[in-house]
């Protein structure tokens, strides 16, 4: 798939290069709280991890509600994400070993592509729910529209953000084919105690 390439606020959108830029500023986060991480006596592990979701967390998935790269990348991040958790537990190849799905219970996480889902659909929900006059809700408008009046150019499929949006809403049995559908969104997204749940219906 080809994927377009746009920079915003110190961030490329929907680039390959940015996930393993993230992965780098990551690792650079991570090293500068080695010593916090190696108080397993000192420091209890709720708390490790919070200094975690904190202080490397937040810089590896900056700017991720808007990422559309393919799974085979994001899936670099989550191995980068799982290489931190196993150090803050101690568990490092060949002194301790333990699977990804322990892993991931025993430090109460999920896998950071399973987050961008999240932070993407929230974004949505956010747009839906924002002035129907906002840039954003007029840009999703225009690419309905255009999606249902235009014909689409000839040659490779184009990741963009739209139409990843538009798969996860048919993962969850709701069509986009056109502005009726978008009103209807609309309208589902303003409950966001509903909205939160449709994220986890696939």
């Amino acid at each position: 798939a080809v994927v377009s390439t746009q920079s915003t606020g110190g961030s490329k959108l929907c680039c390959k290069e940015d996930i393993k830029h993230r992965c780098i500023l990551g690792n650079s986060a991570f090293r500068k709280f080695e010593k916090v991480w190696q108080q397993g006596k000192r420091i209890t592990l709720a708390t490790r991890l919070k200094i975690y979701e904190a202080l490397v967390f937040s810089v590896m998935l900056y700017n991720s509600n808007s990422w559309v790269v393919p799974k085979d990348v994001l899936s670099k991040l989550d191995v980068c994400h799982r290489t931190h958790l196993r150090k803050i537990l101690g568990m490092t190849y060949p002194k301790g070993i333990i699977s990804n799905e322990a892993l991931y219970k025993r430090c109460n996480s999920t896998p950071l592509s399973e987050r961008v889902a999240h932070a993407r659909w929230k974004m949505l929900g956010h747009i839906l729910r924002s002035n129907s006059t906002s840039p954003a809700q007029l840009a999703l408008f225009f690419s309905v529209e255009c999606d249902t009046k235009m014909k689409g150019s000839i040659g490779r499929h184009q990741t963009n953000l739209y139409n990843v949006i538009k798969r996860e809403l048919t993962d969850r049995n709701i069509q986009l084919i056109g502005t009726d559908d978008l009103i209807e969104l609309r309208y589902k997204a303003s409950d966001k105690l509903e909205w939160r749940k449709m994220f986890r219906i696939k």
